[in-house]
């Protein structure tokens, strides 16, 4: 097991109907409010209303922000800055899924320590720019997927440039988080979907990418697994089950806040793979991922085969004794799986051909390779051929 340190900074205020504790929480922390959130379409319109309703009842002065897109662009979170520092505020509350969290994490460090949002994030040999400190934040999740209402990351569009890339501070770790099933069962079942193969990608991103460092870790991720697996197929049964959504927030949130990685930091590159998808085409992220993960567990398979077959045994049902003969039934086991509850995807279902592979391949590496081995640094190297060919598996 490696050497690690580890916290949990977030304060969690979980159960049904917790939203209305938004202003007494949220004034600990600030006197003007900046809500940021998603466009208002009606799904979502009575739920910015109670927000603002909760927060002016508590004395607090609001400024909303009603613009950020899934895969939040820089452009938009640039306004989103400009906004916040001329209109004098001190505090935002993130209202939203992944996007809306991480476009409020860039707003609430930029405004504080100047700049544009993209200053900041990998790209390249480019050194980012650091920051200083951040404005607190309170995150009101209507999605669980990457666990962004706890965690230091956030992901960022540049749609001029056709890029995605990320950062992390823990300036910019949400203070409070509130957690209300509530408020996340308003979501519509097709999105909900997508976001659990989103938490999914981050159980096996760090699993994939060890060599038996840490079975603690181990154990907490195939339980977390085996727990998702058996939520997912409730609430495709039963959108409105509460106490699934809940758990599928606790999923969410220990999937990619470190619990799962105690004693084994590697990663694989999964998520920078599917970053030129959501560049390119503006995919959804959980959905680009549910494109992504078979392909990719079946083109490495024969590269670190005992952690696939050991995935594929505790969680998947696979009997095979043979590590390499486990390992290639992992793939055909996660697509019955995603089949299993309408989450199977493919490029070609989604209207995408091959035209871009290269490109995308090429836009991967420069922004997150090696330049000098012409590979992405992981415990399975990756080339630009091995991105091009998982996107060919993937069609």
């Amino acid at each position: 097991m490696d050497n690690f340190d580890w916290n949990f900074p977030t304060t969690l205020t979980y159960g049904p109907g917790r939203l209305a504790e938004l202003g007494d929480i949220t004034k600990e922390h600030g006197k003007k409010v900046f809500l940021a959130t998603y466009h208002r379409v009606p799904v979502l319109a009575p739920l910015i209303d109670r927000t603002i309703g909760y927060l002016e009842a508590a004395g607090l002065e609001v400024v909303v922000f009603e613009k950020i897109e899934p895969n939040p662009r820089s452009s938009t979170i640039d306004e989103g800055i400009q906004l916040f520092k001329d209109s004098g505020c001190d505090c935002v509350v993130a209202l939203g899924g992944g996007s809306v969290i991480d476009g409020s994490k860039y707003i609430a460090a930029t405004a504080f320590s100047g700049g544009n949002s993209w200053d900041y994030v990998v790209l390249g040999d480019r050194a980012p720019r650091e920051y200083t400190g951040a404005y607190p934040i309170v995150a009101v999740p209507t999605v669980s997927a990457a666990g962004s209402e706890v965690n230091a990351g956030g992901v960022l569009t540049n749609w001029e440039t056709k890029e995605k890339s990320f950062s992390r501070s823990p300036y910019r770790i949400p203070k409070v988080a509130i957690i209300d099933p509530e408020v996340l069962a308003t979501l519509p079942l097709s999105i909900t979907k997508d976001s659990c193969v989103d938490i999914f990608s981050h159980q096996i991103e760090r699993y994939l990418a060890d060599e038996d460092k840490s079975e603690f870790a181990d154990r907490v991720t195939e339980g977390l697994i085996l727990m998702l697996k058996d939520a997912f197929a409730k609430i495709v049964a039963d959108p409105t089950d509460l106490e699934t959504r809940g758990t599928l927030a606790l999923c969410s949130i220990f999937s990619w806040q470190g619990l799962q990685a105690l004693g084994r930091m590697g990663t694989i590159p999964m998520h920078s793979i599917e970053m030129p998808l959501s560049a390119h085409y503006d995919m959804p992220h959980g959905h680009g991922m549910g494109v992504v993960i078979p392909a990719y567990m079946e083109y490495f398979a024969d590269k670190l085969p005992h952690r696939w077959a050991k995935m594929a045994r505790r969680c998947f049902d696979v009997t095979a004794e043979d590590d390499l003969e486990a390992a290639k039934q992992l793939a055909p086991a996660v697509r019955e799986w995603f089949a299993s509850v309408d989450s199977l995807f493919t490029l070609s279902g989604d209207g995408i051909d091959d035209s871009k592979f290269v490109q995308m391949a090429e836009d991967v590496m420069r922004m997150f390779g090696d330049p000098e081995k012409d590979r992405i640094s992981s415990i399975i190297p990756t080339s630009v051929q091995d991105m091009v060919e998982i996107y060919k598996l993937a069609l």
